[in-house]
């Protein structure tokens, strides 16, 4: 049938059956996984009738690119069928939204993961890919500021985590987005929830640094301070212990007690001198 069409094509280019012809010259080679002809025929076939074969040759052009891993080409065709397909690009298969989406996260390009995760996420059935992406996707959100999306990602994400070191590490970051949203009470059962979840080690410290976060939010700034007080004192670690000696010093600062604030910043410029906050 290929070698058919190939002949009509040479011999009539200009008929009216040369978009069909070209599109079952590219349908085979893409199932035989000759991606680079399957491109240049597919291609022809949506240019020459687009209304009949533009979805068709669509969706096969961009398993092309993605399987020959051409991700700026595969970029400005899912850019294009997303703005075309009028649905959010959900008719997208949801592996490439997925490859897009974390390719771009592992570049800090955050407005473009936010961008073909959020479409992934919308996919009902998205097939053999992983939960995981809702991670990624919450994290990119809360970075931009969308803090509703972040929570939706979090949350979805915690419906199905089963791995409780995993779980813990999404409730941090819900958490977080909480205590952005200004939401205290909401974080104060998060936090509760992780340090159930984790009894010790680091993650237990995090959460304790939120229920800190969460007295600074409800402006007891006395209590955050002894809550800060208490992580530095139970945990030694230099990914934990300066960041509450830093913020229980600015939280006994805004209670007005400052020889003790004086005292933890002291504290903390002799056993972390290379502290830079934050």
């Amino acid at each position: 049938m290929v070698e058919t069409f190939r002949q009509l094509l040479k011999e009539y280019p200009k008929s009216s059956v040369a978009a069909q012809a070209q599109y079952y010259i590219g349908k085979p080679a893409f199932e035989a996984k000759d991606y680079k002809t399957a491109l240049a025929a597919l291609n022809a076939a949506r240019q020459l009738n687009k209304e009949q074969y533009y979805n068709l040759a669509s969706l096969r052009i961009i398993l092309c690119q993605f399987y020959l891993k051409d991700r700026a080409a595969l970029t400005k065709e899912v850019n294009n069928f997303m703005a075309e397909s009028r649905n959010g690009g959900i008719n997208v298969p949801p592996e490439v939204l997925e490859w897009l989406g974390i390719e771009y996260y592992n570049e800090k390009n955050f407005q473009a993961t936010e961008k073909y995760l959020s479409a992934l996420r919308k996919i009902d059935n998205p097939g053999n890919v992983k939960p995981d992406f809702l991670f990624y996707l919450g994290d990119a959100a809360t970075r931009l500021k969308s803090l509703p999306e972040a929570e939706d990602a979090f949350a979805k994400y915690l419906q199905t985590a089963k791995d409780p070191a995993g779980k813990a590490k999404v409730l941090l970051a819900l958490g977080a987005v909480k205590i952005n949203a200004h939401k205290p009470d909401e974080a104060q059962k998060i936090a509760e929830e992780i340090m159930a979840l984790q009894p010790e080690g680091r993650v237990n410290a995090e959460a304790r640094l939120l229920a800190g976060e969460v007295q600074l939010e409800r402006r007891n700034f006395d209590d955050a301070g002894k809550a800060f007080k208490g992580v530095a004192l139970l945990y030694d670690d230099p990914a934990i212990t300066p960041r509450a000696l830093d913020k229980a010093a600015l939280s006994f600062r805004q209670a007005g007690k400052t020889d003790e604030a004086d005292r933890l910043s002291r504290e903390l410029r002799e056993r972390y001198p290379n502290y830079a906050g934050g």
